[in-house]
């Protein structure tokens, strides 16, 4: 099983999440007006709410991408396979998730989750 495959698929899929998120014209279009206004604090709650949504839909891709860019680098510089711990924290997030949200990508983290715990590495704890 090759070191790079878990990271591969949180970042893949949190790149993944923001691309969708453009391609899907109500959470594209308040983040354009984001843009062009560099806030989500609107007087119109009508138009608030929509650049919140969109705004934290891709901050959590863009979660994601970093969490998988820090699994890579603990990878690399260990030269060690993602972390048991890791694959029960996605396991257990995508599974309360999937409780809340059942027709969402929450599945993917579940799937994630498993994967690394069918693959990663238990890690010595040190206690001083």
């Amino acid at each position: 099983m090759s070191l790079t495959t878990s990271w591969n698929l949180f970042m893949g899929t949190g790149l993944i999440h923001c691309c969708v998120g453009l391609l899907i014209p109500e959470i594209r279009q308040p983040l354009v007006r984001i843009g062009t206004e560099w806030t989500t604090e609107v007087g119109d709650m009508q138009d608030r709410y929509p650049r919140e949504c969109a705004f934290w839909f891709h901050f959590g891709g863009i979660m994601m991408i970093s969490q998988g860019y820090l699994l890579r680098r603990y990878c690399l510089e260990t030269g060690k396979r993602s972390p048991r711990w890791f694959g029960w924290y996605l396991t257990a997030l995508g599974a309360l998730s999937v409780s809340v949200m059942p027709t969402s990508g929450f599945w993917l983290v579940i799937g994630q989750g498993l994967w690394i715990l069918s693959w990663g590495e238990e890690i010595e704890t040190k206690l001083a």
